[in-house]
């Protein structure tokens, strides 16, 4: 159900963005997302991402499948957080994360889930960023810059690959 999903949400969503490529130096905010096993982790990837990423507006969608019974919503370090509890009875995300997705209007969505997941991948269908950069999958067409990771433990290593190359490419409007 969750490929049919992604089609269906690639097909509507697909003709109503702005597909162009944005050079990081021109962009003014940057949607990513992250999957983690724990609220910590996640938080320890946001903070480092927004080490990283200093001068631009950053928003932070977290995803992990269950939330522990210690761990406080009140110490999360990024904008959204979506959980199991948060999809659908298909496991995938629900209309309002979905249009919460596409009104974002970023310059750039950068996915960092090694995993595919399929919420992550039909969030990121779902996105009206000018470029969409990711870990190459199965479902290539979602992205526009594929970056070939090999070992699941590298999201650093994908972040500074992509960050390399909106960089390196430069584009005349």
């Amino acid at each position: 159900m969750s490929k049919y999903k992604l089609h269906r949400v690639l097909k509507k969503y697909q003709l109503l963005r702005n597909k162009q490529f944005v050079n990081f130096a021109d962009a003014k905010k940057i949607l990513i997302f992250i999957q983690g096993e724990s609220l910590q982790e996640l938080n320890k990837t946001s903070f480092n991402i927004k080490e990283k990423i200093t001068d631009k507006e950053i928003v932070i969608l977290g995803f992990i499948k269950k939330l522990s019974k210690k761990e406080n919503l009140d110490t999360i370090q990024f904008e959204k957080l979506i959980t199991k509890k948060d999809l659908n009875f298909w496991n995938n995300p629900k209309k309002k994360d979905i249009e919460w997705c596409f009104s974002q209007n970023s310059d750039i969505l950068i996915n960092l889930d090694l995993t595919s997941s399929n919420v992550l991948n039909i969030l990121t269908a779902a996105s009206s960023s000018k470029i969409k950069c990711g870990c190459k999958s199965k479902y290539y067409n979602i992205f526009d810059l594929i970056i070939n990771i090999t070992s699941e433990k590298e999201k650093d290593i994908l972040l500074e690959q992509i960050l390399f190359y909106l960089n390196t490419i430069q584009v005349k409007n």
